[in-house]
């Protein structure tokens, strides 16, 4: 830590920690390099999703959230959700981040005759609940919701590409 005041408290806690020189990154290493992942972590699923600006913090605690399933070396392959809760991370509850996602959405519905479900984008995961969180850029609302469907090769916020030359380069056949 670099001698702020925040962390004058932690005697009291007997939280054991030293202090670095301010700006000197290299001081505190596994640190900064722990941060630098998720950094680059974050920065990568925000990329490939397109996703609006509004929304990094949502890649970034996407990110923590991929990172703490990942199995370590340094814990004899164990990942940190492993070590914390001592059973093994669900890789099933896993999607892609940015993709298309139909939320089951009748418990928001007000009326029998509204929609069971609205195109969304996915962002992440909920915090608190096990559920996926579904962004529905036409009302600008995130619903929590439990029962999703996930469309993994579409990406809402991706510049638009020509489906037509995706869909004739791997449905060439040669008939003879």
């Amino acid at each position: 830590m670099d001698n702020s005041e925040a962390y004058y408290g932690n005697d009291s806690l007997r939280v054991g920690n030293g202090r670095s020189c301010a700006h000197t990154s290299e001081q505190n290493g596994l640190v900064e390099c722990r941060h630098r992942h998720v950094v680059e972590t974050g920065l990568t699923l925000f990329a490939r999703s397109s996703l609006p600006q509004r929304f990094w913090y949502l890649a970034f605690e996407t990110a923590v959230y991929l990172i703490n399933r990942l199995p370590s070396r340094v814990s004899s392959n164990k990942a940190p959700f492993e070590q914390v809760f001592k059973r093994k991370p669900d890789y099933s509850f896993l999607r892609v981040f940015g993709c298309q996602c139909f939320p089951y959405l009748c418990p928001y519905n007000h009326h029998k005759i509204e929609f069971r479900s609205t195109p969304c984008v996915f962002p992440g995961y909920s915090l608190v609940h096990h559920g996926y969180r579904c962004f529905d850029p036409s009302s600008d609302r995130i619903y929590i919701a439990r029962h999703v469907r996930f469309n993994k090769h579409v990406f809402p916020y991706q510049p638009f590409t020509n489906p037509t030359t995706t869909i004739h380069s791997s449905l060439h056949l040669d008939i003879s």
